[in-house]
């Protein structure tokens, strides 16, 4: 990866999600680019939970906070402070916070702390932003302003909640390296006890209401009556596994779904090796889909529900295809498609999916695109 195109930078990630999220692995990952393009980022999350932890095991050496949910005065201005503490040892010139809580105790901070940097916020969720007086005055004290995706773009614009020319656009990144197709599929499948001739499709989702794998499961009763020894992977976790459990025995899914729970991140590209399709039916949300921005990276066409980001990644017919939402009738169409692809056709929509991620969503440009947006704040903060 080429070094930054002028000085080093140094920038504080700021993220205060519990769960190892979507917008959790895009902040690791946005560190661990912006790293490895050359500048010196201090990541800061919120102390003793999962995207905390996961952070330490990736060698991030992430900087502990509070950050409590809500506004906590015992525990916020003692975080101002420490945040205070750390741009001023470190001399960092940018503050990117990730959400809610990061991005109004960053703004206070430099206020109550007269640390005279720029902050920058990125909104990962589709979410309705709010127009009000508390959301306004933030605006009026952030910098810019990055959606995520077209449709988290379309959402902030509709808004005027910021001003348009604060309001850019930046998808997220994935690790080329690590996702990459080319892994011994055999070895793969040996691994997860699948196998070796059937056509298996994999789910990688928190097993939330948003994620609606009560759909999914609904089209792969059909899609599994139709192709014997078809398997059906599910990857994670969460509030509504048991009901996910109960689906399963109800549709008399035993033998054609597997409930592989949650797994360290660096599992996942060993799982989406021993896959023919990445899938995902996703009612909501989806504000930039990490899952299907792997699938891509992995060489696998995609099947997934039009919501969200997803458009914005799969080409219809040329790298996967797309269902409406809340219909198992048609995602079950599509995932079958999807698996009945010759194998040619099958690894040209692969192809074309991992050449979508090279194009645009490498780390050397997602890295690049910050780095031109930190200088360009700079310039204007003076």
């Amino acid at each position: 990866m080429p070094g930054p195109a002028g000085p080093m930078l140094t920038v504080l990630q700021l993220n205060s999600a519990r769960l190892y999220v979507g917008e959790a692995a895009h902040t690791l990952n946005l560190t661990e680019a912006l790293r490895r393009a050359g500048h010196a980022v201090l990541l800061g999350l919120r102390e003793g939970h999962a995207t905390h932890e996961i952070a330490v095991r990736r060698g991030l050496d992430p900087h502990g906070f509070v950050l409590k949910h809500r506004w906590w005065p015992s525990h916020d201005l003692p975080d101002m402070k420490k945040l205070a503490r750390l741009v001023r040892e470190h001399g960092v010139q940018v503050i990117h916070a990730h959400r809610g809580k990061d991005h109004w105790l960053a703004v206070l901070a430099t206020r109550i702390h007269r640390l005279k940097i720029p902050v920058v916020r990125t909104r990962h969720v589709t979410t309705p932003l709010r127009n009000n007086l508390a959301n306004r005055m933030l605006a009026r004290r952030t910098a810019r302003l990055i959606a995520v995706s077209s449709a988290v773009e379309a959402d902030v614009r509709a808004k005027q909640v910021f001003a348009p020319e604060k309001v850019v656009r930046i998808p997220g990144g994935v690790d080329l390296d690590r996702f990459a197709p080319g892994a011994d599929r055999a070895q793969a499948r040996a691994k997860l006890e699948l196998p070796a001739e059937a056509r298996v499709a994999v789910c990688v989702a928190r097993f939330e209401s948003v994620k609606a794998h009560r759909v999914l499961l609904d089209a792969w009763k059909s899609v599994a009556r139709g192709r014997p020894g078809a398997i059906l992977l599910l990857v994670g976790d969460g509030s509504f596994r048991p009901a996910i459990e109960a689906q399963v025995q109800a549709l008399e899914l035993g033998a054609s779904v597997r409930l592989l729970g949650r797994r360290d991140p660096g599992e996942i590209p060993g799982i989406l090796a021993a896959a023919d399709a990445g899938t995902l039916s996703s009612v909501g949300s989806e504000g930039f889909s990490r899952a299907v921005l792997e699938y891509m990276a992995m060489g696998l066409p995609v099947a997934a529900t039009r919501v969200g980001a997803v458009p914005d990644l799969v080409e219809d017919g040329v790298n996967g295809k797309l269902a409406p939402i809340e219909d198992p009738a048609a995602l079950a169409a599509i995932l079958g498609e999807v698996l009945d692809l010759p194998a040619e056709r099958r690894a040209a929509w692969g192809n074309a999916g991992r050449a979508r991620a090279e194009q645009h969503h490498g780390y050397g440009g997602w890295a690049a695109a910050h780095e031109r947006l930190y200088r360009e704040v700079l310039s204007e903060h003076g």
